[in-house]
């Protein structure tokens, strides 16, 4: 049986969420001391929460894995929504690099799970947008995977990897009409 959380609890680890987020938004891999400190929070309510790094990057990785999955909700009969799903995630990528960076380094099976629920909130967008026909034909949902690798690498490799976003998404899909 699961305990509820108390309603300070719930506020303590959502603001452990939002400073970690915000620390890496800023280019920074969040400690848990550092994290605590900027939180006004002892340590050991961190720790309570998350007990290391890895849980809790993950948790700011799935919070924003929720968030794209409503706004696939909020979008679901929208065909064009998948373009602009998929551009939000491109630019969470490039913004959150440090975030992305620890993902790569955790054991394969995370990085699965995390891919699989990446790809369960895209799903329905994309069929949508495929049957709608703004898709290149021959597109497949794991074609996604392979887009955010390229971008991964443009990340890595250049000055300003957002310049790759609209590159990427156009190889994906359709021209526009003109």
């Amino acid at each position: 049986m699961t305990v509820p959380r108390r309603s300070d609890a719930l506020r303590n680890r959502a603001s452990i969420i939002r400073v970690a987020e915000e620390l890496v938004v800023r280019g920074t891999t969040p400690s848990l001391a550092q994290v605590a400190r900027l939180a006004g929070l002892g340590q050991a309510t961190v720790y309570r929460h998350f007990p290391d790094r890895r849980a809790l990057l993950l948790a700011v990785a799935r919070r924003h894995l929720g968030v794209l999955a409503e706004a696939a909700e909020r979008n679901a009969h929208d065909p064009a929504a998948f373009r602009a799903l998929l551009g939000a995630v491109m630019a969470y990528q490039v913004s959150m690099r440090p975030l992305v960076d620890e993902l790569r380094r955790f054991p394969e099976p995370d990085q699965r799970g995390h891919v699989r629920r990446l790809l369960d909130a895209l799903r329905g967008p994309f069929a949508l947008s495929q049957a709608a026909g703004h898709l290149r034909g021959g597109v497949v949902l794991d074609d996604v995977v392979v887009v955010l690798t390229m971008l991964q690498a443009a990340v890595d490799s250049t000055p300003d990897p957002r310049r790759a976003i609209p590159v990427l998404l156009d190889g994906l899909f359709h021209p526009e009409p003109r």
